[in-house]
C-alpha cells in the first residue's frame, strides 16, 4: 500500500483524496492498521507528543517514510516531527498537486518543509547553533575542514551559495562542491538535514 493517512478527523480533508485515491484514510489508531505502508501521512495532534506519535509510526511501519499533515503549521510542532524523524511537514489543507510534490520528496529521501517554513526554520536552528556550537572537536562538524565547517555555517546563518561566495571570495562553483563533499561526510541530502544535524535535532 503506497500511502496510508492516520487522522482522528472524523472528517479528513477531501483532498488528501484526491490527491491519493487509492489510499487508504484511518483512524489515528496505528496498531490497527495494515502491515506495510510506503508512505505515513500522519494528522497531527499535540505539539507536545509529537516525537512519541512519529517515532510510534515509524516503528509499526518499519521503512516507511512519514509526513506529519498539521491544520496550523508552526515551528515548534514541525521540529519535533523532524527531529523524531518524519520526512515532511506541510499543511494539512494543502492542495492535491502539493501533496503529490510532498510525496516525491519524501520517497527520494529529501524533506518537506515549504518555502516559507523551511526560512523560519533556518533562522531559529541557526540562533540554537549560536547557543550550541557545532564547531568543538566532538560537535557534529568534528569531520569537516575548516572551509567545509565554515561553510556548514554560513548555510545555518541562510545564506545562499552566491552570498557564501562572495563572502569568502571563492566561486560558487566552488562552494557547491565543498557543499557535495559536507552533505555526503554528514550523510544528508539538503540544506534542512544539515541544520538539523548541527543542532543535534537529527
Amino acid at each position: 500500500m503506497p500511502h496510508l493517512f492516520l487522522t482522528g478527523a472524523k472528517v479528513p480533508p477531501p483532498r488528501w483524496r484526491e490527491a491519493f485515491p487509492d489510499a487508504l484514510i484511518g483512524s489515528s489508531t496505528v496498531g490497527k492498521k495494515p502491515a506495510s505502508a510506503d508512505i505515513v501521512w500522519l494528522h497531527a495532534g499535540d505539539a507536545a507528543t509529537m516525537a512519541a506519535r512519529v517515532g510510534a509510526v515509524r516503528a509499526r511501519f518499519a521503512g516507511c517514510r512519514v509526513v506529519v499533515l498539521s491544520n496550523i503549521p508552526n515551528d515548534d510542532e514541525a521540529l519535533a516531527a523532524l527531529g523524531a524523524g518524519a520526512q515532511g511537514y506541510c499543511n494539512a489543507n494543502a492542495d492535491p498537486e502539493v501533496l503529490k510534490e510532498v510525496a516525491e520528496v519524501a520517497r527520494r529521501g529529501g524533506l518537506w518543509v515549504g518555502e516559507a517554513l523551511l526560512s523560519r526554520l533556518v533562522g531559529g536552528l541557526s540562533r540554537r547553533l549560536v547557543e550550541r556550537p557545532a564547531d568543538d572537536a566532538n560537535g557534529p562538524l568534528a569531520s569537516l575542514s575548516a572551509r567545509e565547517r565554515e561553510i556548514a555555517q554560513r548555510v545555518m546563518l541562510g545564506e545562499s551559495n552566491k552570498e557564501i561566495a562572495r563572502g569568502l571570495d571563492i566561486a560558487e562553483r566552488t562552494v557547491k562542491a565543498h557543499l557535495t563533499v559536507v552533505f555526503e561526510k554528514l550523510g544528508v541530502r539538503d540544506r534542512l538535514q544539515l541544520a538539523l544535524v548541527c543542532t543535534g535535532l537529527k
